[in-house]
């Protein structure tokens, strides 16, 4: 992970906020599993991805279920890359959770149709795939995964709210481009927690990010239309593998 200048007294001051026990497998095999842990909304397991799209070893394929195995005869490219390891990912949770998972297939939206009982979302950068799952009656779950990279703080200017600009700008310049990533990728996770129920897509103005401090950040939103969860709890979370934001939106 590359981490813009300046950054790592931001990185080893939020990085005490981790919770839970990280297991890690020594494995860096294509679809091997990276590491598993228990967040505070919920369980999240990782998938290394492969570094070239070569055939999928028929072995990976039949870990899928046989409704996925059809559907993933219907994509290619990194797209068939990107779709097996989230459902590895998402079927190594739910087992963690002490539950089965059955065909995990793809909702009009893109993102994972959940069985009644749980929720589920999935997010993934070149070489990794993770999905956190939970109990339903715990809430819905987001969540989105981010690595730092080169600073593109220019990207405020189109996420971002007024507020939120403000508030970034006040930061010392070397620490604007993390604080414009972390609300970036706590609003994706506020989008995957609420879709499911509200049916329709989020914009980014209609989520305002504030008090990130100590692994927990405040998510108000704005929705210009629907009914909005009686509660929403932001987390976030830098592990080596970059930054995991998670968000659950309970309603009464």
């Amino acid at each position: 992970m590359h981490l813009a200048p300046g950054s790592l007294s931001v990185l080893f001051l939020i990085s005490r906020a981790a919770t839970g026990t990280i297991r890690y497998c020594d494995s860096v095999n294509a679809f091997s599993t990276a590491f598993t842990r228990g967040l505070p909304h919920g369980l999240i397991v990782a998938v290394h991805l492969p570094e070239s799209i070569d055939d999928i070893p028929t072995a990976i394929l039949h870990r899928l279920h046989a409704e996925e195995r059809e559907y993933a005869a219907s994509l290619a490219g990194y797209r068939l890359v990107q779709w097996i390891g989230g459902r590895l990912a998402s079927r190594l949770a739910v087992r963690a959770l002490g539950m089965e998972l059955g065909p995990l297939m793809t909702d009009e939206r893109g993102a994972p149709g959940c069985p009644k009982n749980l929720s589920i979302s999935i997010a993934h950068k070149k070489h990794l795939a993770v999905a956190i799952a939970s109990r339903r009656d715990q809430g819905l779950v987001g969540v989105d995964l981010e690595v730092v990279g080169r600073d593109r703080s220019h990207i405020g200017e189109k996420v971002l709210t007024s507020q939120e600009m403000t508030d970034v700008e006040e930061l010392p310049e070397d620490r604007q481009w993390i604080a414009t990533l972390v609300r970036f990728a706590l609003k994706e996770a506020t989008y995957k927690a609420l879709a499911p129920r509200l049916g329709r897509y989020i914009s980014f103005d209609e989520a305002q990010i504030s008090n990130i401090k100590n692994g927990s950040a405040d998510v108000r939103l704005m929705l210009t239309s629907s009914d909005g969860p009686s509660s929403l709890e932001g987390r976030y979370e830098w592990m080596p593998e970059g930054l995991i934001t998670t968000v659950r939106a309970r309603w009464d």
